[in-house]
């Protein structure tokens, strides 16, 4: 997960670019829901702004950092998400689902509450675009905090003292970069804090989006020997010129924030500088796990 740095002034300027009569109409939606007390189920209109968030995140998803390939042919991809959920919050974690039946964290997550947080259905800071396995699948409608639940407030920068658990990594809203919460082991997320509200954050954010699930760090694992190749032609004294120029760009390819998995790439990356016979050792383990 990384950080995608954007004022609230500028995103809304973005939003207003795509679609000059949004901001309007949500400030109108949103007193509806005010009138009405809660979420009422209007046809969504959200969806007219995604593609400012497509290209704010480089198509990727904003939990996993997948690559969601295909913003004009293949925007179905592409879900918008509500980082506060806007009409019920569940409580988690959720014992009865079975990838997180196991994890039960020393520290709070808050509790359900029938009200979501509908004055935030239509505000930008509230916005990110993910993958269905994220959003759909785990996201859903829980929202772990460690502090009290306050649903009643219209302006996500004024809500720290709920201490979000799950990191939102659009704006500089969320103090926390998500890259100085967590780091990668090779190919598997864990906290860069040993303790702490960041360690319990990390903690948090690992396990509710089971970051290192398979389906994930199988992936990872394939970025990271074709990071690995690059840096060791591009190192090479017996490599050409040629070679050596095409591998730099493959590295700077693999470590831009437009990459997937760019917080994992760039964690091999700095290990490679650091002790190269470290991650050798990974890169090995990671070839004798390839399918044959």
């Amino acid at each position: 997960m990384i950080r995608y740095a954007i004022s609230e002034a500028e995103l809304i300027e973005l939003i207003k670019s795509e679609k000059p009569s949004w901001m309007g109409r949500a400030k109108k939606r949103i007193q509806n829901y005010i009138d009405a007390g809660g979420y009422t189920d209007d046809s969504d209109f959200w969806g007219e702004i995604k593609q400012v968030y497509i290209t704010l995140q480089y198509e990727k998803c904003a939990y996993c950092e997948t690559k969601l390939q295909g913003a004009v042919l293949a925007s179905k991809v592409h879900e918008v998400e509500h980082y506060r959920p806007k009409s019920e919050v569940k409580a988690w974690p959720n014992h009865n689902v079975d990838h997180w039946k196991k994890f039960k964290p020393a520290w709070a997550t808050g509790t359900a509450s029938n009200t979501g947080y509908y004055k935030l259905a239509y505000h930008p800071l509230n916005y990110a675009i993910a993958c269905t396995r994220c959003n759909s699948t785990l996201k859903s409608s829980y929202f772990p905090i460690r502090g009290n639940r306050d649903t009643q407030n219209g302006d996500p920068a004024k809500m720290l003292d709920e201490s979000a658990l799950l990191l939102y990594p659009v704006s500089m809203t969320d103090p926390d970069d998500p890259q100085d919460i967590i780091t990668f082991d090779g190919v598997l997320a864990v906290p860069t804090h040993s303790a702490g509200p960041a360690y319990e954050r990390a903690v948090t954010n690992i396990e509710f989006f089971q970051l290192n699930h398979e389906d994930l760090t199988s992936r990872r694992a394939q970025e990271i020997i074709n990071l690995w190749i690059a840096m060791e032609t591009a190192n090479s004294t017996d490599a050409s010129t040629a070679a050596k120029k095409i591998a730099t760009r493959v590295i700077a390819s693999l470590c831009s924030p437009r990459s997937q998995f760019t917080s994992c790439i760039n964690s091999f990356q700095r290990l490679y500088n650091e002790d190269r016979t470290e991650a050798e050792s990974i890169v090995d383990i990671l070839v004798d796990a390839l399918p044959d």
